[in-house]
């Protein structure tokens, strides 16, 4: 497991289809200590955020497994923090990571919540609309987690996993659950099972036990 790039992004306005749009996506590599809070890092910034950020969403990680991947799909070069991850993570895809997984870095630990829910600015910015759609069923989502314990961290910093949750439910699972397993109940009703989960997920999830109808298959946020 390595950190391979730490990333910050500020508010930034560009244009879509001749629309102004505020956006922290475009996150920008720093070798510089950075202080992580339980609400994030300093400096880092998020335009909504009712859908981003937050203690249970503090952390984005993307793995760099995909960058080559999607540099061929956008016919472009993408510098790391280009789909808005905090972290740009090597060895942690989302087969590899469960949710409840502790993660000591620097002087934090971290404890992974969710997979993070494609954003539709991820279009905006590629200009290419069926984005946020394709990270959806190719399961490349990356994942959040929260801050359990808050310090200094660098791209310096080693990370290790410190704890593995004994149920060992992958975000690739939840991933199958949130987007192509939609009528599996049983693998709903062990999901909600797991403390850490974040409270979003849990409401999504107990609302479609309840026989609500579900759109959570073509949910896409705003960051």
């Amino acid at each position: 497991m390595q950190i391979c790039s730490l990333n910050i992004g500020k508010i930034e306005c560009f244009e879509y289809e001749g629309k102004q749009v505020l956006s922290a996506i475009t996150k920008k590599s720093t070798k510089k200590q950075v202080f992580l809070s339980a609400l994030g890092f300093q400096g880092d910034e998020q335009a909504n955020k009712i859908r981003h950020g937050g203690s249970d969403k503090a952390v984005c990680a993307y793995p760099v497994e995909y960058y080559r991947d999607w540099e061929r799909e956008l016919e472009r070069e993408l510098p790391f923090g280009s789909f808005g991850e905090n972290l740009t993570v090597q060895g942690m895809r989302e087969s590899e990571v469960h949710v409840g997984d502790i993660f000591d870095w620097g002087d934090t630990k971290l404890e992974v919540t969710q997979p993070r829910p494609p954003c539709h600015k991820l279009a905006k910015k590629f200009n290419y609309p069926r984005l946020p759609v394709l990270f959806q069923e190719l399961g490349r989502t990356g994942f959040l987690m929260r801050v359990l314990q808050e310090g200094w961290v660098s791209i310096e910093s080693p990370v290790v996993r410190s704890y593995a949750h004994p149920a060992a439910i992958s975000i690739e699972a939840i991933n199958e659950a949130l987007y192509t397993d939609i009528p599996n109940k049983e693998l709903l009703m062990n999901i909600l099972k797991l403390e850490a989960l974040s409270p979003s997920v849990v409401t999504t999830f107990k609302l479609r036990l309840a026989g609500h109808r579900d759109d959570s298959s073509n949910r896409l946020h705003g960051m």
